[in-house]
């Protein structure tokens, strides 16, 4: 199974919150979530750093097209949910392998993303 990817962005790589850069990495539900909080470019930043880890994680490119596949939703008191596409989807499908989960953390003006496939738990069936 593959191992955890990491995903650091440090403030020099990240645009600013209106930067039309965005919208080749980001849909519009995430940048209109991620414009509803003080530090936007964070929450922009952490959403695009796990894109990238859930790439890695799959031996895919971080590419915008494959980006813009992945999604990075968040429902009110719940952590980021991924929702998958495009050839990350199609990859998973034919391997059999679960669906990654993420994590996200920011932090003064950085954001890091932490993406993994989920082990069954012992016993499970």
């Amino acid at each position: 199974m593959a191992a955890p990817a990491l995903v650091l962005l440090s403030p020099a790589r990240i645009p600013d919150p209106g930067d039309a850069s965005w919208r080749d990495w980001l849909t519009a539900e995430e940048i209109s979530f991620s414009h509803g909080f003080q530090r936007a470019h964070e929450h922009l930043a952490a959403r695009k750093a796990a894109k990238a880890a859930v790439a890695s994680l799959l031996g895919l490119p971080a590419d915008p097209q494959l980006c813009r596949a992945l999604e990075v939703l968040r429902a009110p008191g719940s952590g980021p949910v991924l929702r998958l596409g495009g050839a990350a989807a199609h990859l998973l499908r034919g391997a059999g392998l679960p669906h990654p989960r993420v994590s996200l953390t920011h932090a003064r003006g950085h954001a890091a993303a932490l993406a993994w496939l989920p082990v069954p738990k012992a016993g499970a069936r």
